[in-house]
């Protein structure tokens, strides 16, 4: 991680418009950047003064940039999902149930080893931010909607509700979290777990 910049004043009158709109810009990148790196440190909830700290922008200057400490996570969520946007891909769906199912573990391991901790301050932000909530609705969504596509033959065979919630239970960020961080299994651990789970589930 780079080190902390100096501390950038906020905006002169004299300054010309272009030179304090770039700097304006400056400002806010590195505010966003300092957010995303407290909250990969497991900082879940940073303040504005940690920010402020990390960043090197002044306090006032953040405040003048955002409207208030939910707008900047919600800046650096929107940040974040910008450079994983490209695991959100669509999950293989071709070979038997157990070639699928590993392709479906596999895939979700690589996304929520990479959202975990932007996934998790937004959990906990959501009862507070709409923006948040509806992130987590569209997640889930994406996760409804890949299972039923890659595993309609099953699903339509079994035809019952309660299996269909417990594979996406299973395959939920949730369970991932809790076979990562509550039980400590290591990556390839937890893939395997949801691996097995799915093909139990759906033979």
């Amino acid at each position: 991680m780079a080190e902390p910049v100096t501390a950038v004043m906020a905006d002169d009158e004299s300054t010309p418009a272009d030179g304090r709109r770039a700097r304006r810009q400056r400002s806010r990148d590195l505010a966003v950047d300092a957010m995303l790196d407290l909250i990969d440190e497991g900082v879940l909830r940073p303040t504005a003064q940690q920010v402020a700290d990390r960043s090197g922008v002044s306090l006032r200057s953040i405040f003048r940039i955002f409207e208030d400490v939910q707008s900047l996570h919600e800046a650096a969520t929107a940040r974040h999902l910008s450079r994983v946007g490209h695991l959100f891909v669509p999950i293989a769906a071709t070979g038997d149930l157990p070639a699928r199912a590993a392709a479906t573990a596999a895939a979700l391991g690589r996304l929520y080893e990479a959202v975990g901790p932007i996934r998790r301050a937004a959990l906990r932000l959501a009862p507070e931010s709409e923006v948040f909530a509806q992130r987590l609705r569209q997640a889930r969504e994406w996760l409804r909607t890949e299972l039923d596509r890659v595993f309609e033959p099953e699903l339509q065979r079994l035809a019952e509700p309660t299996r269909r919630a417990a594979l996406e239970a299973m395959c939920s960020f949730e369970a991932w979290d809790q076979l990562r961080r509550g039980q400590g299994l290591d990556e390839a651990e937890a893939v395997e777990v949801v691996r097995a789970a799915i093909v139990e589930l759906l033979t």
